[in-house]
């Protein structure tokens, strides 16, 4: 019996952490060609994580946990168009018609049985958060050294995972957990590898991260606020952005990163008391 149970726990640690760390690993090498497409190392990661959590994905999408497939295809194609030179405008509208995209077919699975309005609704909203966050994020990193920016949304993304692994779904609960590994993974390699700034695969990490955490509440029903609280610790990366300026150390990265992990372990200490099921877990 116990046996068993280590076996169970060491699966769930390779598909929710090593593998998904490893193939982003690889795959951001790709970076030491190819700067734009080094962001292939987050989706691929991810991907795996999804494939190997989510033992029932299929594509076409059935169900609504594999759209997130559509969200990393959506995240990825956004992201390398971005490169090319348009508008700020152009840039901005784009993004916003792709997270639309997004969320609405994350959430129209559930949201349809009540409207079709209260699906769209939900998507502009979040997508418009999302946003917001995001050119908050990316215009006060440090273009040519910015690593927390990224870190940071493996920060918020680990520390939800047992909030909604244990109030509502282990199943996004794991997800979120790949997703942290693959972004590890990837910042480690575009740092020491490529000698490469991470926010180009903010906006991308941006689609997983926040499809997750809406998914997390309509899907598994854990409250909205749980979820916004746990999404808007993002304001502490943009806060130490605005105070402390990487310049390619990693001190002084971890230096921006500290605000981070200490708000959002607190976000997840009071969240983990709110959801804690009353009977026991065992």
């Amino acid at each position: 019996m116990y046996e068993e149970a280590g076996n169970s726990n060491l699966l769930m640690l390779l598909n929710t952490a090593v593998y998904p760390f490893l193939v982003a690993a690889v795959i951001t090498l790709i970076g030491k060609f190819s700067a734009r497409l080094s962001i292939l190392g987050v989706a691929a990661g991810f991907l795996v994580a999804l494939s190997l959590i989510h033992t029932g994905l299929s594509f076409p999408p059935s169900k609504a946990l594999d759209f997130l497939t559509i969200s990393v295809i959506l995240g990825v194609t956004i992201s390398l168009v971005r490169e090319f030179k348009l508008g700020v405008k152009t840039r901005n509208t784009i993004s916003f018609i792709g997270l639309l995209v997004s969320f609405y077919l994350l959430l129209n699975p559930v949201l349809q049985h009540q409207s079709q309005l209260l699906s769209m609704a939900w998507a502009s909203i979040s997508a418009a958060l999302v946003m917001l966050m995001f050119g908050l994020q990316k215009s006060t990193a440090a273009p040519n050294h910015s690593q927390a920016s990224m870190a940071s949304l493996a920060i918020i993304s680990a520390a939800t995972a047992p909030v909604v692994s244990i109030g509502g779904s282990l199943l996004i609960g794991q997800l979120l957990g790949g997703f942290a590994a693959s972004v590890v993974g990837f910042v480690l390699v575009q740092h020491f590898v490529c000698k490469q700034p991470s926010s180009n695969a903010l906006l991308l990490g941006s689609f997983i991260l926040a499809g997750l955490l809406a998914q997390a509440h309509v899907l598994a029903d854990l409250p909205l606020s749980v979820m916004l609280n746990a999404y808007l610790a993002v304001s502490v990366n943009i806060l130490s952005n605005l105070r402390i300026k990487e310049d390619g150390k990693v001190s002084t990265t971890i230096i921006a990163l500290i605000p981070q992990i200490l708000v959002s372990g607190v976000i997840a200490g009071i969240s983990l008391w709110s959801v804690w099921p009353e009977s026991s877990l065992y």
